[in-house]
């Protein structure tokens, strides 16, 4: 069985890691999520995290305009 094709770039913002990702599988599912990454040093677990996964589109304005969304989010839960 062939694996999928998972590309993922990773981004930092206010000290929460962030994974990008272009997921495509066996040709007939194609996945492009942005996820802000639990902590494990602190302790967090996707469950204790205040974030969800976000979706974005096929175009470079989809992919901006969630980033923004993520980062204005990570924004209002920085203490």
């Amino acid at each position: 069985m062939e694996l999928p094709d998972m590309n993922n770039v990773y981004v930092t913002h206010k000290g929460k890691e962030i994974s990008i990702s272009d997921h495509k599988n066996w040709g007939n599912w194609h996945g492009r999520e942005i996820a802000v990454l639990p902590d494990k040093d602190k302790g967090e677990t996707w469950e204790s995290i205040p974030y969800d996964i976000t979706f974005y589109g096929r175009s470079l304005d989809s992919l901006i305009s969630r980033l923004i969304d993520v980062r204005d989010e990570i924004d209002s839960h920085d203490t």
